[in-house]
């Protein structure tokens, strides 16, 4: 018994030296001493260039300044002002931050975006005295607030377009909604767009930045060759009125190309494709989970020879499959080069004996995901399971957390592969994140065209991984025509959107 209560208030007894111990450490944690609030920067004369947009424009950092030895947590705002302007007047920038945040970094993009969007009367290029200051608040403590300011010069740019679309046959002129969009080559940096297209020797074609012909048009300089070539880099021109002829490109041969235009460095340049399209438009997945009918497979967004296939494969009996070339038609087939090979086997054949992929009793059940190439002398057929995503977020400015992708708003699952979310939307753009992930190049569920309306009824959907760099500059986004109250199911096994206008 008396060891027991030895035992007893040994552990008591360490408790509460342990409990001292937090308390002390959470002392020394809120104990700030008696230092003298200093904010600096990096840098305090910068120049904005739109090259630069993703890079750091400007680390401002703080020393945590004193709470005066009363125990209470300081709570810091940061704001930028222009300093020749009214001092009652509203920030350009208003931030809080914790205890444990002593420094911000502004990259260029966002510094540059913040003193043209905050109303104050401000030309491109001009240079900006701007007064940047650090409060201190002590929580419950007003009268030991602490400040402090520095002046930064910044220099600022005009952006380019954030969309560029191509005209083809533009010497004619016809529908403006047949313009081609072009896509940025990355997110992270605007002003760079390219596109994959076909071009028939002697159309011709310029770029807009809208689909409509008033809007600001970038074409050929008066001295630059026409019929460009395979390799070809030429300056392009921003018709800003009558006195840029409206002069438009060529190429000199019928053949697919890589269009890339620099908005940055005003440049034009053309790489040749290769082949110029597939034998076949069309695919479909034919076999005993489809009762063998022809379901049309899913072009990829990108490369016009890849064709894409998603299901949930419970068992058939044989459990075969082959991908036909004509709803239909058991001609002209592509098969695996060996009888009953199994799933993970990529080798592709075109015609000749009749030999499927099998998949097994206990392979099935789940998910797969499958990628026919049928690039001629490169067929290849790729299926692999697919693993669903514990979360899919609504990401875009007709979302309710708008374009804050960490604050990305979550659907409600209602099975391992479906998710369902009724809310109110604005108008404006919308896309749906994997994984949230903060530098944008996750993985995302987008829309089969850049600017599909959001519109009620069933939308086929592409999963997209955009660390891979071939789909790095894709970025297809609905467009949510009117607000109002919506419920979303997205099915990841089906790749599926389907809509309901409440």
């Amino acid at each position: 018994m008396k060891l027991r209560n030895i035992f007893t208030r040994t552990g008591l007894l360490a408790g509460m030296i342990c409990l001292f111990a937090s308390c002390a450490d959470e002392l020394a944690e809120l104990n700030k001493g008696y230092d003298t609030l200093t904010l600096t920067a990096d840098k305090q004369e910068i120049n904005l260039k739109e090259a630069d947009a993703s890079q750091t424009a400007v680390t401002l950092t703080w020393t945590s300044g004193t709470n005066y030895g009363t125990g209470a947590r300081l709570n810091y705002t940061l704001t930028l002002d222009n300093a020749a302007g009214d001092t009652g007047a509203e920030p350009l920038f208003d931030k809080r931050f914790n205890d444990q945040e002593l420094s911000y970094a502004f990259t260029v993009r966002e510094l540059n975006d913040y003193l043209h969007n905050a109303g104050i009367s401000l030309n491109y290029g001009e240079t900006l005295d701007l007064r940047t200051t650090l409060t201190a608040e002590v929580t419950g403590y007003e009268e030991y607030t602490q400040t402090s300011s520095l002046t930064l010069k910044v220099t600022t740019y005009e952006p380019v377009s954030e969309t560029l679309y191509l005209c083809v046959d533009a010497a004619n002129a016809g529908d403006p909604n047949d313009m081609l969009a072009l896509s940025l080559e990355n997110n992270q940096q605007p002003g760079i767009f390219s596109i994959v297209t076909n071009l028939t020797a002697g159309d011709e074609f310029k770029f807009f930045t809208e689909r409509d012909f008033t809007s600001t048009a970038y074409v050929r300089a008066a001295d630059s060759g026409t019929g460009l070539a395979d390799g070809s880099v030429c300056p392009i021109v921003k018709k800003t009125d009558e006195s840029v002829g409206d002069l438009n490109f060529t190429v000199s041969e019928t053949e697919l190309y890589k269009l890339t235009v620099n908005l940055l460095d005003n440049t034009l340049s053309v790489l040749k494709s290769e082949p110029l399209a597939p034998a076949y438009d069309m695919i479909y997945f034919v076999g005993s989970f489809n009762n063998w009918s022809f379901d049309p497979m899913k072009k990829d967004p990108v490369n016009p020879f890849v064709f894409l296939y998603s299901r949930n494969f419970e068992w058939v009996a044989d459990g075969e499959f082959k991908f036909g070339t004509m709803p239909g038609s058991w001609d002209n087939m592509y098969m695996a080069t060996q009888d009953k090979a199994p799933y993970t086997d990529q080798n592709v054949k075109l015609g000749g004996t009749d030999q499927k992929w099998v998949l097994k009793e206990e392979e099935c059940g789940k998910v797969y995901k499958i990628r026919l190439d049928i690039t001629d002398g490169k067929e290849k057929m790729i299926m692999t399971p697919f693993e669903p995503y514990e979360m899919i977020y609504l990401v875009g400015d007709a979302a309710p957390s708008g374009w804050e992708i960490k604050d990305a708003t979550p659907m409600t699952e209602t099975d391992e592969y479906t998710f369902t979310w009724t809310g109110d939307l604005n108008t404006g753009e919308i896309k749906f994140s994997c994984d949230k992930k903060e530098s944008w190049n996750g993985v995302w569920f987008m829309a089969a065209q850049s600017g599909e309306e959001f519109t009620p009824g069933n939308h086929t959907m592409y999963l997209i991984d955009k660390s891979d760099p071939n789909y790095g500059s894709l970025d297809n986004k609905w467009k949510v025509m009117e607000a109002g109250k919506y419920t979303i199911t997205l099915n990841q096994a089906t790749e599926i959107l389907t809509i309901v206008k409440n």
